[in-house]
């Protein structure tokens, strides 16, 4: 419903346990005027940033002990897309390490990518290797030029440090001569890390009795590559990049296959709204079953995880590791809804109390930038009572040891007036503040009202009706999510109308895919970077269930058949 508002300015607010971003609150004055889609533009950030060793992991190097090694870690947060520069520095000290022929350098990224930054300098055949002394600083980095590495230590004399500098990685010993071994590429070796964030690790060992040291001192640095940021895939389970074909089932004995269906996230809060019974959480029993065909290796994951009915399935890379989590959002009075996680990484449930009955959770995305998925809620005032001010709340994993909340009004109504469209519309890696409303002065028509996260900038989009659902996903594989909604037609089509971020798309000639009662299903599942338009079909046959993917790499399609009828397909968790 459109109401006349007024424009309120941005300021920010800090409090101990809080951090309130007052960013522009949305409100419908008659002086808003509307900007065309592709209005404003803000160019990718280049993220580098060099990370200190963990003070606590610095020290001696074990003797003759390769199975104990000196692990050096850091901790890398902030970073988006795939690393096109990784430098190395370090230094011994306390003791400076002798025999420099005795030590393997290996680093270690957060998916477990092992590279050798050098190892038994200056051994060929069985000799012991070089007899140098290892002190440092040394920064081992691709754009070093000069002196190789075993060239170095050769010209240092015996109790002699290799001198400070800059140097290529190189092969490991054992080499054909005692002067040279070949350079490597220390970048290539991790470009196919597709989430930097994490725990680095550069592990020392020690292979020979008779001499040690210690590490002192390192650093690791890190840049991306300046396109835009790799794209955690929809439903992603395997972390093979490419959405599975997944569905939840109501197993609970009393209610299997009753559950009711829905087409979206508004839905599902309607009906919720209407029948609170169904929040209490728990009123099925945690007999929601998840089957997830990996489409890595074609073998099927079978897990029973939530309530069919009452919880939201919110699954998503929540920890970081390259694929989506097992996750649902339970609702309940503040204290008592929660988010309960499936971590892969781990193989443990992460419970998080978070939000209230009435609130959309399913815009659970990485707000801050780390390469994880961060709790979030979108909450208006309740239905009928009154306008007020509605809040983006999400809980960022970004240097947030406290789990302090970050808030961000956005929109200025009741709950049903604003549907969330969740994604980064700018492309700096972090999910935006965008939703759609009516149209001012024309109610039948749909608008979306964006605040960026990168420079807290305003954009009003009009796209489509205002009945539209949206379906959200980056379609043409720029890095940026686009507009895409969707309806069906007087035929029973489905028809999908797409605004990408550079200004293409479909215009007035829609795609036609699917028809009334299939649940739309967008996930990128042919691995191409650009999000698919898919359906699943249920039917009362239980071998006649159906996804249908019309392929953006070729623009052919593919169908697989999975589920019965009455299964909920996950890749429509989002499809408000």
């Amino acid at each position: 419903m459109f109401r006349n508002k007024m424009r309120e300015s941005a300021r920010l607010l800090y409090s101990v346990s809080i951090v309130s971003v007052f960013a522009l609150a949305l409100w419908f004055g008659g002086g808003i005027s509307s900007t065309s889609a592709n209005s404003e533009k803000t160019a990718n950030a280049v993220p580098a940033a060099t990370f200190p060793a963990n003070a606590a992991t610095l020290g001696a190097i074990p003797d003759n002990a390769p199975a104990s090694p000196r692990d050096v870690t850091f901790t890398v947060s902030g970073i988006t897309g795939h690393p096109s520069n990784v430098e190395v520095s370090h230094t011994y000290g306390g003791p400076i390490h002798t025999w420099a022929g005795d030590v393997n350098v290996w680093l270690i990224a957060p998916n477990g990518n092992s590279f050798v930054i050098y190892g038994r300098t200056g051994q060929t055949g069985a000799s012991a290797g070089d007899s140098s002394d290892l002190a440092g600083p040394y920064n081992m980095k691709d754009s070093a030029s000069g002196t190789n590495w075993w060239t170095a230590a050769n010209i240092a004399t015996g109790a002699v440090p290799i001198p400070a500098g800059d140097y290529r990685t190189t092969e490991s010993g054992p080499q054909p001569v005692i002067t040279t071994s070949p350079e490597t590429n220390l970048t290539a070796a991790f470009s196919g890390v597709t989430n930097a964030n994490g725990t680095w690790t550069l592990r020392f060992t020690d292979n020979a009795s008779g001499d040690t040291g210690a590490v002192s001192a390192a650093s690791l640095t890190l840049e991306s590559a300046g396109s835009a940021p790799v794209r955690k895939k929809n439903v992603d389970f395997d972390g093979d990049s490419k959405s599975d074909f997944s569905i939840v089932r109501d197993d609970s004995p009393a209610f299997a296959g009753s559950q009711p269906r829905f087409e979206s996230i508004r839905e599902k809060l309607r009906f919720l709204h209407d029948n609170p019974t169904e929040n209490l959480g728990g009123g099925q029993g945690n007999t929601a079953t998840w089957y997830i065909h990996n489409s890595s290796d074609n073998t099927d994951t079978v897990a029973g995880f939530g309530d069919p009915i009452a919880d939201f399935i919110v699954p998503s890379d929540y920890d970081g590791d390259g694929k989506a989590d097992i996750a649902v959002w339970r609702p309940g009075s503040p204290t008592v809804a929660a988010f309960y996680i499936f971590q892969s990484s781990t193989n443990t449930l992460r419970t998080e109390a978070f939000g209230q009955t009435g609130d959309d959770p399913a815009i659970t995305g990485d707000y801050d930038g780390d390469g994880r998925s961060d709790i979030a809620v979108y909450r208006c005032p309740p239905l009928g009572g009154g306008d007020g001010q509605c809040y983006f709340y999400f809980r960022g994993s970004n240097n947030n040891p406290n789990g302090n909340l970050t808030v961000i009004p956005w929109g200025y109504g009741e709950q049903f007036d604003f549907f969330v469209n969740p994604g980064d519309f700018d492309g700096d890696g972090k999910f935006d503040f965008c939703i759609q409303r009516q149209r001012p002065n024309a109610p039948t028509e749909g608008q979306f009202a964006l605040l960026r996260s990168s420079d807290f900038g305003v954009e009003f989009i009009d796209w489509g009706r205002a009945t539209d659902l949206i379906v959200p996903g980056d379609y043409d594989g720029d890095g940026k999510y686009d507009f895409m909604v969707s309806r069906t037609n007087v035929s029973n089509q489905r028809e999908y109308y797409l605004l990408e971020r550079d200004g293409g798309g479909t215009g007035g000639s829609p795609i036609h895919w699917g028809i009334g009662g299939d649940i739309r299903t967008p996930g990128d599942y042919d691995g191409d970077g650009k999000t698919d338009v898919a359906v699943w079909r249920p039917n009362i046959d239980p071998n006649q269930n159906y996804f249908y993917v019309l392929l953006s790499s070729g623009g052919g399609f593919t169908s697989f058949e999975y589920g019965v009828g009455s299964d909920i397909p996950t890749a429509s968790w989002n499809v408000h």
